[in-house]
């Protein structure tokens, strides 16, 4: 019986529980499995719950503890599955997400960290030589600011995002991760960088096309800040133009542009840098063989 959703029961009345742990997780994926289909999507978000309220580890499911259970935790539970079932994210409704093997806060002012991102930043790390300035444009969560602060130690590293609240829980995430990050308010779109050059300038903007919307999963079309997805069908290189614009008044010679791109628009990228004079331009695959990032020198 999966008494998470017992339906005539109710949560006050439930008192305190000791489970194992491999009952609680079998009654965390059968009501998940309700509203989500993928088994592997629901194993891992059992497995992030799972960390987060009852700071579990790989050996406990080996090991199969006894879980306590109270009535205060069956409330957290019940909602947040209700939240679930209403295709909430996890990690906005757990104000947390994992990136390159650090946990940062999230919350709907900010995309979520992918792991293609983390993997094409720490790919990034390995075909570079360490810059001493380094610019993320779209900062959003600082998760890739952060990430390159921490293997680039020695640079100064500047951020920018439109978004205030989005530059308040970057700043939160530098602080708890222990480095310094210079975060700025700017639209690149309308207005110009500060007054210097960076050796190494990246960005994962919004491209996504609006005629693209109808593939996307509800928890993203729901949820997650458009402003930081969508792009206009007849202009959906926006970004990237005035990326590459500023790159070639702010980026020293011989540095770096790195941005992940839309699979489907690889080659116009490429075409677009090629013609803004930069060299060396290439396009790598992520984690799932897709054309996601660029990466070029001036």
């Amino acid at each position: 019986m999966n008494f998470l959703f017992k339906e005539d029961t109710s949560l006050e009345d439930l008192g305190e529980v000791v489970s194992p742990l491999k009952d609680l997780r079998a009654s965390l994926e059968e009501s998940l499995s309700l509203t989500i289909k993928d088994s592997r999507e629901i194993r891992a978000i059992v497995k992030e719950i799972l960390h987060h309220y009852f700071q579990v580890e790989a050996t406990d499911y080996i090991l199969n503890p006894l879980l306590t259970i109270t009535s205060v935790m069956h409330s957290k539970l019940y909602h947040l599955l209700y939240r679930l079932k209403a295709d909430e994210p996890i990690q906005y409704i757990l104000e947390e997400a994992f990136f390159a093997g650090h946990t940062f806060k999230v919350t709907p002012a900010v995309l979520i960290p992918r792991p293609e991102t983390a993997a094409w930043v720490a790919c990034l790390r390995q075909k570079i030589a360490p810059p001493d300035t380094i610019l993320d444009i779209g900062t959003g969560s600082g998760c890739i600011a952060i990430i390159l602060k921490k293997y680039f130690p020695a640079a100064a590293v500047d951020a920018i995002d439109i978004s205030e609240e989005a530059l308040k829980v970057a700043d939160y995430n530098a602080s708890q991760l222990g480095v310094t990050v210079n975060f700025i308010k700017k639209d690149i779109l309308t207005e110009s960088l500060p007054p210097r050059n960076w050796s190494l300038m990246v960005s994962n903007p919004p491209y996504v096309r609006i005629a693209e919307k109808q593939h996307m999963r509800a928890n993203v079309l729901l949820y997650e800040p458009h402003v930081a997805l969508f792009v206009d069908n007849d202009n959906p290189l926006l970004f990237y133009k005035r990326i590459a614009n500023l790159a070639g008044y702010h980026l020293n010679a011989n540095g770096t542009l790195c941005m992940e791109i839309n699979e489907a628009l690889g080659e116009e990228v490429e075409e677009l840098l090629h013609d803004a004079n930069f060299k060396q331009v290439a396009l790598y695959n992520d984690i799932h063989e897709k054309k996601r990032w660029v990466m070029a020198r001036f």
